[in-house]
């Protein structure tokens, strides 16, 4: 009988090693199908449809918006500024979406809540604002009318935005700059989606880890932002999507206590992820690609978006709990158009592993992650 046990022991021993080595097989597994793009690709092919699915973090892609084959009416594109501290947040858009273009400026406090905004519209733009076919890419977009007057300008290391004009009234202006480290990675994809049409697709591009230094004046109000712990993210986007989309995106950088600067850009429920996951890991201007997210509870579902939001990984290599401190909301929706969102704003702790195995601990980072659901 003893014996017995003993090779039932055993047996159940081997039976939990060759289980566990399986799962870690699994992650890796799960991680190495991702499929990185390593020399020029053209975006689309001859019938608009998407040439390869994937990821890199130098652009491979070639993207030129004549190639879309799908109706002028459903392509968008969008450069999408955010930068932020504890306290303040600023969003800087740039978006054609065909049926109309808008520049915006938003500016809001999350201790008091207070939000200043400023934005110009131009009806049936179909590409007319001129954003460019590359994120890094030096270039200059303007939108320069009467009391809105923004212009942004990229160059191989760095990026300013200025803006003259008014919110709620009052006189509102804005001079920043955004470093990037020599040779800036970026998290770069390219996904369809499975919905039986091939003309839709999705093209992103991710940079992290942006110190901002500069200053906005609203009124006699005014606001500094120091490189020391105010960080931009850009959100370039181009593509052709189904109508209505439910997402989760979450970002953020930070400034470590050795002087370090790590970012992560992580996201899921937007396009056909088999080919590449969004989440990836950033550390002094280099990226590290890590596998699936989940968030232990759907909070669409629940709507808990004021208690803690729990993530886990595939592979172990993000384990993070945020706890809310600030509930952006938008509700911008006419009938069957618009946006739903809730981005919410928190500090973030727990513990990331980079490619080399380095585990960094992470303590009070301020970041977000947002809910949207949109209908355009």
């Amino acid at each position: 009988m003893k014996r017995r046990a003993v090779k039932l022991l055993s047996l159940f021993l081997v039976f939990v090693t060759v289980f566990s080595c399986a799962c870690m097989n699994s992650a890796f597994a799960e991680q190495k199908q991702q499929v990185r793009i390593t020399e020029k690709t053209p975006l689309l092919d001859e019938n608009g449809k998407l040439v390869k699915a994937g990821y890199c973090f130098k652009n491979m892609y070639e993207y030129d918006r004549k190639a879309i084959k799908a109706s002028p009416f459903r392509i968008k594109e969008w450069d999408f500024y955010q930068f932020s501290n504890e306290r303040y947040c600023v969003q800087v858009t740039m978006a054609d979406i065909s049926i109309g273009a808008s520049a915006s400026v938003g500016v809001f406090d999350m201790q008091t809540g207070q939000r200043y905004d400023a934005s110009s519209l131009k009806l049936f733009s179909f590409g007319s604002l001129g954003v460019s076919p590359d994120a890094m890419t030096p270039n200059t977009i303007s939108c320069r009318k009467k009391n809105f007057d923004l212009v942004i300008d990229v160059t191989e290391k760095q990026r300013t935005i200025t803006f003259e004009g008014k919110a709620k009234g009052k006189k509102m202006s804005m001079s920043v700059s955004m470093d990037m480290f020599p040779d800036h990675e970026a998290l770069i994809m390219a996904l369809p989606f499975d919905r039986g049409n091939d003309k839709q697709f999705y093209f992103n591009q991710k940079v992290n880890c942006m110190p901002v230094t500069g200053s906005i004046k609203i009124g006699d109000e005014v606001i500094e932002f120091d490189p020391a712990d105010t960080f931009c993210v850009l959100d370039w986007g181009r593509g052709v999507w189904p109508y209505h989309e439910n997402w989760y995106w979450g970002n953020g950088s930070t400034r470590l206590d050795d002087g370090s600067i790590f970012g992560f850009e992580i996201g899921w429920g937007f396009g056909d992820m088999s080919a590449a996951t969004e989440n990836t890991l950033f550390y002094n201007g280099k990226a590290h690609k890590i596998g699936e997210i989940y968030l232990t509870e759907d909070k669409f579902k629940t709507e808990n978006w004021m208690t803690d939001w729990v993530f886990t990984s595939s592979d172990g290599r993000f384990e993070m709990t945020m706890t809310p401190f600030y509930d952006n909301i938008t509700k911008a929706r006419v009938l069957f158009v618009g946006n739903i969102c809730h981005q919410v704003f928190g500090y973030w702790n727990g513990k990331v592993t980079l490619d080399d195995g380095t585990v960094l601990k992470i303590h009070n980072m301020p970041a977000f992650c947002e809910d949207s659901d949109n209908m355009w």
